[in-house]
């Protein structure tokens, strides 16, 4: 839906909405297609885009489910406009309880008189949908993972998966987290504030914070006036990170002065704290293979302050260089950790990513794993769920170095409450439902020998 264009006698979020969520659909990155589509739009405008891309695609497959109950054809057999056309509509009737059912059903009507062309198709769906929104029906399959995979829409591979591993109930609330709004939070710089202090100094420019659970640096934001209006920020007193990702920079634990390696560095937001934990003495190499991404390496650089960080193009599979005395190997992985976050990313991935990045994974890791010098530790980390790219991946590796390396424990180098965040292995795991973070796991080994 490239064409479209915004015309004033439209809705004009609802149609940028449209044209996200047919990009999307298409295979673009639903988060890159947003931020180009709210540049132009206030800070009511822009948020109402994001509610309405975001849960469509948090709540595609019950809606689809829904609407195909009320249509003589299956959605999946109309155009592309039309079916993302009916998805806002029904997302606005039957989850947006501010919206009026009939802006709902008119709007989307105006909209398919533009693009898909079936207008008098949409507007009757939608009034027979909201005739009925009080008493709809519901999925019921003999397979749970096919039920739970259309009331949560999560695609059918991933849920089947995850009810094999924790069981009907733990996955039902997992898929319930991931559907939630992702908290946002920020990381005080250290070289220019703390977290008190940045708590303050939000609250005087009317953004009210509270502070994480598990990390030290980090604040929640509840309310702003928008980034780009916050002094702080443009200051480069904090950046945005989730709190997990925050926890995987403490692991690594380098010192002043040391050489540190951040392997798949873009867009920096490891490779700056890295920078901000050693007081910015010593060296952050951040390495990165797509060179347009260190860009926003550079960019993160400069406001934050951290001259140590020295991006880099390069593979990290590849990539030789002097030894370094810390390593973080951040891996490209599923992504199926952030899936609250990037809701798109379950219906652009299919079961076979498990195994192809734990390929890339494994020859990332061996490398790295040689750049590093004895004694020296290396913090492996992903923000996915699935053992195969986590404790599997890991394991094998301890195993085939016949004693170079051991799983060091990192709640030394993490704050108290933190603790209970490391398994029996010494594994650092968080999920969407327990402890309601980011999915993510990681590992600290030392070299030795």
């Amino acid at each position: 839906m490239g064409d479209v264009k915004p015309q004033s006698q439209r809705d004009r979020p609802r149609e940028r909405s449209l044209a996200v969520l047919c990009g999307a659909e298409r295979g673009t990155f639903a988060d890159s297609l947003l931020e180009a589509a709210r540049r132009e739009f206030d800070g009511r405008d822009s948020a109402f885009i994001l509610e309405l891309v975001y849960g469509v695609l948090r709540h595609r497959s019950w809606l689809d489910w829904t609407l195909d109950r009320f249509s003589a054809n299956p959605l999946g057999t109309t155009d592309i406009e039309t079916r993302n056309i009916l998805r806002l509509g029904a997302y606005q009737l039957l989850l947006l309880d501010k919206v009026p059912a009939s802006a709902a059903v008119n709007t989307s009507t105006e909209l398919a008189k533009e693009y898909g062309r079936k207008s008098g198709y949409v507007n009757g769906l939608l009034r027979n949908l909201e005739r009925n929104r009080n008493a709809l029906p519901r999925p019921a399959y003999d397979e749970p993972a096919r039920q739970l995979s259309v009331l949560y829409s999560h695609p059918e591979w991933l849920v089947r998966r995850w009810v094999a591993r924790f069981g009907q109930e733990r996955t039902e609330k997992l898929l319930t987290a991931c559907n939630q709004h992702a908290p946002f939070v920020i990381r005080a710089n250290t070289l220019r504030t703390t977290r008190d202090e940045l708590k303050q100094a939000l609250a005087a420019e009317g953004a009210e914070a509270r502070e994480t659970p598990y990390s030290s640096a980090g604040l929640e934001l509840l309310s702003s006036p928008g980034l780009n209006n916050l002094v702080a920020f443009r200051e480069g007193r904090f950046l945005v990170q989730d709190e997990a990702a925050q926890l995987v920079g403490m692991m690594v634990a380098p010192a002043q002065g040391d050489t540190v390696l951040d392997a798949c560095a873009a867009p920096g937001g490891k490779a700056t704290h890295l920078a901000e934990l050693m007081g910015n003495q010593g060296s952050v190499t951040a390495l990165d293979s797509d060179a347009g991404r260190l860009n926003r390496v550079a960019e993160n650089i400069t406001r934050l302050g951290t001259t140590i960080v020295r991006p880099v193009v390069g593979d990290a599979a590849k990539y030789r260089d002097d030894l370094f005395d810390k390593v973080l190997v951040d891996a490209p992985c599923s992504g199926l950790g952030v899936l609250r976050r990037h809701p798109d990313g379950r219906w652009t991935k299919s079961e076979k990513i498990v195994a192809e990045r734990q390929t890339v994974q494994r020859n990332i890791l061996a490398n790295c794993a040689a750049l590093l010098k004895p004694g020296g530790a290396l913090v492996y980390a992903t923000c996915t769920t699935e053992p195969e790219e986590n404790e599997d991946l890991i394991n094998a590796f301890i195993a085939s170095g016949r004693g170079e390396f051991r799983v060091d424990d990192p709640r030394p180098y993490l704050p108290p409450s933190a603790g209970p965040l490391i398994g029996p292995e010494g594994f650092f795991r968080t999920f969407p439902d327990e402890p309601s973070l980011d999915g993510f796991f990681g590992v600290r080994l030392v070299r030795n020998r």
